[in-house]
């Protein structure tokens, strides 16, 4: 029987498809299938994936690209498995991060998410990602912040979620997010799921060119603020200051690529409430959008 579901979702990722699906071939834990859903790739991957002739990888293809959300819904619905996993095309897992994690859950009936170590693989080089902290409980707050200090305490290819508890929510990927799907994910759950760790590193996050994050910060800016509406409405946090601030500098960052890409934008000076970040919304107003795009050459 089935335990464990792993979501894969690809678009022309044959460049690493080979190392991911090798990955958990090689997993010590047996009782797992892959749902692999192919979003419309024009590559190699179809023939990359049939390479491993193994019945527990599950083909599904969409005849259009759709966003991320839309994609891993459709995947989710395909999955038997009690535990849901998900590793993307261009990462990694240690051997033993099924096992470990299956054998956590069968430990404690009320976990709902479990999250651990990772490292950054770049250049074919190891780096130990230091985590932001290792909490547990209902943690929403520990996540948001987390995510605002730039060191977020999940990642997306170390989690293991207890399928129940997804389809406890009203849907299970945000559809009109492509970029951003997994945290809004993540921190839906955090409204009622109790999460805990293994402290060990058992995955790496490949960094390269070709991530989506990388290709496309201006789509990734819209998804943030999308979310974090949702977020400034929270009773938890609403009104808190370090949410609130962080709202405002991605306004501001959302209007700096708006201005270099002439694209029209709703942000008036009274939406930012700090001094600091006003004097910022004036320069990108006033500033020539040549000199704004040679800002970005300089910091790249």
């Amino acid at each position: 029987m089935t335990k464990v579901s792993i979501i894969m979702t690809c678009n022309n990722g044959e460049m690493y498809l080979r190392d991911a699906i090798k990955s958990i071939i090689a997993q010590t834990f047996k009782k797992w299938e892959l749902i692999f859903l192919d979003n419309n790739s024009t590559d190699n991957s179809k023939k990359i994936l049939y390479e491993f002739k193994d019945k527990r990888i599950f083909y599904f293809k969409n005849n259009f690209k759709l966003n991320l959300g839309a994609a891993r819904n459709l995947a989710f619905k395909k999955c038997k498995g009690d535990l849901i996993t998900f590793l993307d095309v261009d990462d990694l897992w240690d051997k033993n991060k099924l096992m470990l994690q299956f054998k956590k859950f069968q430990n404690n009936q009320n976990i709902q998410i479990l999250y651990t170590k990772y490292y950054i693989l770049k250049n074919k080089k190891l780096i130990n990602k230091k985590n932001y902290k290792f909490v547990k409980g209902k943690i929403k707050k520990d996540i948001i912040f987390s995510y605002i200090e730039g060191r977020p305490l999940t990642a997306w290819l170390t989690l293991m979620v207890r399928k129940k508890a997804i389809k406890s929510l009203r849907y299970a990927f945000d559809k009109k997010l492509h970029i951003s799907s997994d945290f809004d994910l993540i921190y839906r759950l955090s409204d009622f799921c109790n999460f805990d760790y293994l402290n060990k590193y058992l995955a790496s996050y490949r960094v390269h060119e070709k991530n989506e994050s990388n290709k496309n910060s201006s789509i990734e800016l819209n998804e943030l603020n999308y979310i974090f509406k949702k977020i400034k409405k929270d009773k938890l946090l609403k009104n808190d200051k370090i949410v609130s601030k962080f709202s405002e500098k991605l306004l501001l960052k959302k209007f700096f690529f708006d201005k270099i890409k002439n694209n029209k934008s709703n942000l008036k000076i009274e939406d930012t409430s700090h001094f600091i970040y006003q004097l910022f919304y004036l320069l990108i107003k006033f500033l020539p959008r040549i000199i704004l795009i040679q800002l970005i050459k300089l910091k790249s």
